[in-house]
């Protein structure tokens, strides 16, 4: 989103309504469509109305607003002999865009994927699962997210196409059902020399040869024992791709980061309404210089967290969350965390339907270290009131 800067000019609200008008007759003339019983298209839209308000270190304030959307599109199917297809065209769409472009590159623009006004195929693999078989593998582009198991869904590492975002990863995805309880995840990712397809920020960096194939790697489960609902443990390796002093400092290190996650939940009376609590923990050992984060000197901090407190079913179909965070200057991995952040949220989400869905959120983010010469800390606030509709 961009400050506001004048009256609203009329073509770009055309704009968006003729994304939407586009996307809607899309789903229409292909949510029913059926090539036998091996293919199959599906799809959502989300859309809704978005505002923030920033204060800079300097102190200089300023707020924008728009309405936004995301459309995207699959067709999947069997082809026969443990092989299965799936593509998907995304379209990330605002009131406020100043351009329409359809984006083909191994490299996502910018570190929340897709800007404004930009589509994209953000999904096209291959995968086989041999029947019986306790594993699969997917090859491609495909979606790959972990978050909580909670109302915000957040996670400090992997978590594809975030709100309305649309990014992406590409490389192969090997998944092992260990046991009934367990199951291993490990992707080898390919990271462009001009950019990654997600979200991991500078300086990390993928102009060697060597940090072009990242790993990452999860074990969970979501069988309960007890109170707990879910548990998680990942960790990522981008060799060769941090550089501690800088992008244009030829030096550099592997960036490793771990997490743990795990969530619980408790009955509340006799109406279904439940608890439920998250946390994750993240944690990396090599991190860049602060003077390169602008947040200050030494070496940047490594740990990061994140807490929330859900009442799941408070009303039939009615969830209400918050969550508190703390990316560290250090942690340069995450879609839904900055670096050097705290983050507060609440959020409620309505499942009216099957198929449609109903978000409201307030948010705040406010720096955590600062130089010697910041006047402020950076604040962020913003809210939005969003609607997803899934054929």
């Amino acid at each position: 989103m961009h400050p506001r800067s004048g009256p609203c000019i009329p073509h770009r609200p055309y704009r968006l309504r003729s994304g939407l008008v586009l996307a809607v007759a899309l789903a229409l003339g292909t949510g029913s469509v059926r090539a036998g019983d091996a293919w199959q298209a599906s799809g959502d839209i989300r859309f809704g109305y978005v505002a923030s308000d920033s204060r800079t270190r300097g102190g200089a304030e300023s707020d924008a607003d728009s309405l936004r959307a995301r459309a995207r599109l699959r067709l999947r199917g069997d082809l026969g002999g443990g092989w299965h297809f799936s593509g998907r065209l995304a379209a990330r769409l605002d009131s406020d865009q100043d351009h329409d472009e359809f984006w083909i590159r191994t490299y996502a623009p910018s570190p929340a994927g897709l800007y404004n006004g930009q589509g994209t195929i953000d999904e096209v693999y291959l995968e086989y699962r041999p029947a019986d078989a306790p594993w699969s593998l997917r090859l491609g582009r495909f979606q790959a997210a972990w978050g909580l198991d909670d109302v915000m869904k957040k996670s400090l590492d992997q978590n594809d196409s975030t709100n309305f975002d649309v990014t992406w990863t590409d490389g192969a995805w090997l998944q092992w059902k260990a046991s009934e309880d367990w199951t291993t995840h490990v992707i080898v990712r390919h990271n462009d020399r001009r950019g990654p397809t997600g979200t991991l920020r500078r300086p990390l960096d993928f102009t060697d040869d060597s940090s072009r194939l990242g790993v990452f790697a999860a074990v969970e489960s979501k069988t309960a024992i007890g109170p707990l609902i879910q548990r998680t443990v990942t960790l990522n390796w981008l060799p060769s791709a941090l550089h501690p002093y800088g992008v244009a400092d030829p030096r550099t290190e592997d960036y490793l980061a771990v997490t743990a996650k795990a969530t619980a939940q408790w009955p509340l009376g006799e109406s279904g309404t439940k608890l439920r609590l998250g946390g994750e923990l993240g944690y990396a050992p090599k991190t860049p210089r602060r003077a390169v984060m602008n947040s200050g000197t030494g070496r940047a901090d490594a740990l990061s967290w994140q807490a929330s407190l859900n009442v799941m079913d408070i009303l039939p179909r009615h969830n209400l969350g918050i969550v508190y965070g703390r990316g560290a200057d250090g942690w340069l991995i995450s879609s839904d965390f900055r670096p050097n952040d705290t983050l507060a949220e609440l959020r409620w989400v309505w499942q009216a339907t099957p198929a449609w869905q109903f978000d409201a959120r307030v948010r705040r983010r406010q720096e955590i270290d600062l130089t010697a010469l910041a006047r402020n800390a950076r604040r962020d606030d913003d809210i939005y009131v969003r609607a997803t509709w899934r054929f």
